[in-house]
């Protein structure tokens, strides 16, 4: 079952990466390992059938200072260890644009949007194992040239899971990004309680339905950027709306500012 999935930088490559809060308990329910604060547990990292050793830990911090702070997990490896050699041999791309980035004395932690690499965590039957799946920025581009031709409305409309037939060509890496896609999506419908951001609606609560959708503030057809930074839930008649109009969304003042004048801010926000 795919956790989550964490965009690639320096410290992926290096020492291991942080696992967001919003997943901890999923992560350890999955592998039945809870580590407490300050504590830390062996747990097996597979990736392209290869078993790693690697660390899950939860950091310890000042509870007194930081009362309701939740707890920060991660998962820990070596730079020399063959886990984050195999992670630099995987993306190798994204380590060279580092390495670069740091030769120039601009040095990088993270990667520009439209030259991002990810993981997919998945959890395993084993207890104790989870699996890594890594999506390269060629799966992704390789995604994009399939879906651009089709517009925005009808990417969005195939990756919330509306229009199953949407006769668009799929292919087992296309296949495998749209699934990070929903997951990221239906996550964030689950949080708003499937409340439209900006006018706070839950549309399908009269009928039963849960009726809401996942809308990407910078289209994914044109950015590649499926964070949840980048989505926004929304009402169909807001989506629509947004999708015709193409306001400018200011993330400083969480407003859309329409071309004849109007402003609309977002009412609900839990996550931008």
């Amino acid at each position: 079952m795919l956790l989550f999935y964490k965009s690639v930088d320096k410290s992926t490559l290096t020492e291991g990466f942080a696992i967001p809060s919003v997943y901890c308990d999923v992560l350890g329910e999955a592998l039945g390992v809870r580590p407490k604060r300050g504590e830390k547990r062996t747990i097996s990292v597979v990736v392209d059938d290869v078993e790693y050793a690697s660390t899950l830990k939860n950091i310890n911090f000042d509870e007194r200072k930081y009362p309701t702070h939740k707890d920060i997990v991660q998962i820990r490896y070596a730079k020399a260890s063959a886990l984050a050699v195999k992670l630099r041999e995987k993306f190798e791309r994204s380590q060279n644009l580092l390495q670069t980035s740091a030769n120039d004395a601009k040095i990088l932690a993270r990667l520009p949007e439209n030259q991002k690499e990810f993981l997919a965590v998945y959890s395993t039957s084993r207890k104790g194992t989870i699996l890594l799946d890594c999506i390269t920025n060629a799966e992704f581009n390789e995604e994009a040239s399939e879906l651009l031709p089709w517009g925005e409305l009808a990417v969005e409309r195939w990756f919330d899971g509306r229009d199953p037939d949407a006769g668009i060509v799929v292919k087992t890496k296309v296949c495998k990004i749209r699934t990070l896609n929903r997951t990221i999506g239906d996550d964030l419908k689950k949080a708003y309680g499937y409340r439209c951001q900006i006018c706070g609606q839950f549309i399908g609560e009269p009928y039963g339905s849960t009726l809401i959708h996942a809308h990407h503030i910078q289209y994914f057809t044109r950015s590649l950027n499926n964070n949840p930074s980048n989505i926004m839930i929304l009402c169909p008649n807001h989506h629509y709306i947004i999708h015709d109009r193409e306001p400018i969304y200011r993330p400083d003042k969480k407003e859309f500012h329409y071309r004849n004048g109007f402003v609309e801010k977002l009412l609900l926000n839990l996550h931008l």
